[in-house]
C-alpha cells in the first residue's frame, strides 16, 4: 500500500510537538532511530506499520491519527492508485478498499473483482454486522450460514455478516461487485 499521500510525517511531527517530545527522546522511547524519524517527518521515506505502531505508543495516539490526511476540502478523494488491495486466500478475488481508514469502525466499502469461478469466504464479523452486495457485472451466489441467493448484474443483496458467509462467482468470466459493510 502506498501511504505517501497521507502526510504521515507531518502528523507525527504535530503529535510529537504537541506532547513536547524531541526527536531524540522519541527515538529513545520508541526504539526507532533518530535518522529514520527525521526522514519520516521530512516525508523522505514511508514507515512500516510496526514503526508507526511504536511511534503511536510513545505519542499516546492511534495509528489512524498518524496516517489520516487532514483536509479542509469538502470532498475527500481516495485515488485508485492509493487504496490498498487484498486477496482472497486462493487469490481468486481481488479486494480493493474504498473507504477511508478513519471510517473503519462504522463502514467499509470494497470493490470485489472475481476471477472466473473465484470465491471469497469470510469468517463471522462482529454481532449484527450487515453487508450489502451489488453485482456490477457477472453473476454470484451469496451464502450466509444456511441461506443463499443468486445475484445477477444490477442485483443487490443484504445479509447478516455475523456468521460465516461466502460470495462465489458463477460465471466463466470475471465478475465485479461492490460491497458495503455496516458495523453496529
Amino acid at each position: 500500500m502506498d501511504i505517501s499521500h497521507l502526510s504521515i510525517g507531518k502528523n507525527i511531527m504535530h503529535y510529537r510537538k504537541r506532547k513536547g517530545i524531541s526527536l531524540d527522546e522519541l527515538s529513545k522511547r520508541s526504539g526507532v532511530s533518530k535518522s529514520m524519524l527525521s526522514q519520516i517527518e521530512q516525508e523522505k521515506t514511508n514507515p512500516t506499520v510496526v514503526t508507526l505502531w511504536k511511534i503511536s505508543q510513545v505519542l499516546d495516539t492511534s495509528l489512524e491519527d498518524l496516517v489520516e490526511a487532514e483536509s479542509d476540502l469538502p470532498i475527500e478523494v481516495l485515488r485508485s492508485t492509493q487504496v490498498p488491495l487484498f486477496y482472497s486466500d486462493d487469490r481468486s478475488c481481488v479486494i480493493q478498499v474504498n473507504s477511508p481508514m478513519h471510517m473503519k469502525d462504522d463502514l467499509e466499502l470494497y470493490t470485489l473483482s472475481f476471477q472466473p469461478k473465484g470465491e471469497l469466504h469470510s469468517k463471522p464479523h462482529y454481532p449484527k454486522t450487515t453487508e450489502f452486495l451489488t453485482v456490477i457485472s457477472g453473476e454470484v451466489k451469496v451464502i450466509a450460514s444456511e441461506f443463499q441467493a443468486t445475484l445477477k448484474e444490477g442485483d443487490t443483496a443484504r445479509y447478516r455478516a455475523d456468521r460465516e458467509h461466502s460470495i462465489i462467482n458463477l460465471k466463466d468470466d470475471e465478475t465485479t461487485a461492490y460491497l458495503v459493510v455496516i458495523f453496529p
